[in-house]
Order: structure tokens, then sequence, then C-alpha cells
């Protein structure tokens, strides 16, 4: 057996993260969405955490904001109605994609509540807003200094696709910890959510640009309402904003 040299340091172990308080306040849950998101779900296994509704208040705060920031590359009236489709359309979402979210839990193995459920449906969304209040800085600049609208549009829906990943990365382990043993329900809930947000983009357009309508009547879908809008710059790039959003 090899000695054990005296003058090698202790082996430390890394401190335990400190267990979270019986009250879930703001800090607490937006401190504990990005260091303790284990221990969170924990918590939301109990009841009392109350936190439900916390987490949809940061999430639409976050959205709210993101949305201003969008609102900088058109300006005039969507200063104010980005922000509002933003979060209205991704609230819309979660609202309308929770029922199959339930099924697809239950049919994973999961024995959440629904109540738990959606607590953890919250905070993957608070999580995906606080991310892009992270991004938030940088789309801001490219707004104020650019004018092509593809760039734009990329930009914005890179950074939500990069977003909710981190969210429903959070929600997936939420359902695990609950006995979820299945995968492949979970997979096609999430891609079926990221559809239904994508296509919020084209039902409430125009977000990034102007038009003569603050909603539009006509039906698209996203892939190919973005195709025409990059086809539409790329014949004129010179074209103001206010003609690429129809």
């Amino acid at each position: 057996m090899n000695p054990i040299d005296p003058t090698a340091p202790a082996f430390n172990p890394p401190p335990m993260p400190s267990p979270l308080p019986e009250r879930l306040d703001f800090r607490t849950l937006f401190e504990a969405l990005l260091r303790q998101p284990h221990a969170l779900v924990d918590r939301l296994a109990k009841p009392g955490h109350r936190a439900t509704g916390r987490f949809t208040m940061l999430a639409v705060v976050s959205f709210l904001i993101f949305g201003i920031v969008l609102g900088c590359f058109a300006k005039h009236e969507q200063l104010w109605a980005a922000p509002l489709k933003i979060a209205a359309g991704l609230v819309i979402s979660g609202t309308i994609c929770f029922p199959s979210l339930f099924i697809f839990a239950t049919l994973a193995g999961s024995r959440m509540s629904a109540g738990q459920l959606a607590a953890s449906l919250a905070g993957a969304l608070a999580l995906a807003g606080l991310l892009l209040l992270g991004f938030a800085p940088a789309v801001w600049i490219f707004a104020e200094s650019t004018d092509s609208f593809g760039f734009m549009g990329t930009l914005s829906l890179g950074s939500w696709l990069i977003a909710a990943l981190f969210g429903l990365r959070f929600l997936k382990t939420a359902v695990r910890s609950a006995g979820a043993v299945q995968r492949s329900p979970l997979f096609i809930w999430s891609t079926v959510f990221l559809l239904v947000t994508l296509q919020m983009t084209t039902s409430l357009r125009p977000i990034l640009g102007r038009s003569d309508r603050l909603l539009t009547q006509e039906k698209k879908f996203f892939l190919q309402h973005w195709g025409e809008q990059i086809a539409t710059q790329h014949k004129s790039p010179d074209a103001p904003v206010s003609n690429l959003t129809r």
C-alpha cells in the first residue's frame, strides 16, 4: 500500500447547499431556479409553497421587458404592442398546452398532481424569462444598430429557443423526480409546445416590424411567413420595416 503523504492537502468536499426556506419569496425563487433546481423541485412537491403565482409574475415581467427590447427595433406603437404580444402569446401557449402536459407526464409515469405540475410549468416559463433577460442587452444593441429584419428575427428566435430548452430541462427534472421513467412522452410534448410558441409569433404578428393593423386576420404557417419575410427583404434590402410584416 502507498503511504499517505502527510504534507498532501486534505480533501474538503464542496459545501452542501442550504435548504430552501419555508417561505419562497421572489428572491428565493430567482436564486433557486438558477442555483438549486433540484431542491426547488423537491420543495414544489410539498404543499404551501405558493410558488405558482410568483413564478407566473416573474415570467410575465421578464417577457414584457424582453418585448420592450424587441419593440426598440421598430419603435412607435411596437414599444408597447410587442411586449404585450410576447407576454400574452407565451402565457397562452403554456395555458393551452397544460392539459396535454398532464396527460403526457402521466403517460411517462409521473405521479405529480395538477397543482404541482402547474407550478413546475410556471417555473419553467420563469426560468426561460430570466434567461431572456440575460440576452436582452445584446439583443437591444442590435435592435438599435441594424435594420436587418432577418437577422433580428433569427436573433430573437434563437434567444427564445435557448431559453426554452433550459426551461424545459427544469420541467423534465421536476417530472422525473415524481416518478417519470419514459422520455418519449415529454419529448413529444416539448416539441408540440415549441411549435405552438413559434406559431404564436405569426398569429400575433407584427412583433418586430410595423403594420397598419395591430393584429392580422390572415392565416399563415410560421415557416411560410418567415420565408416570405426573408424573401421580401432579400429582394428589397432597403425596404422599410413597416413593409415587412404583412
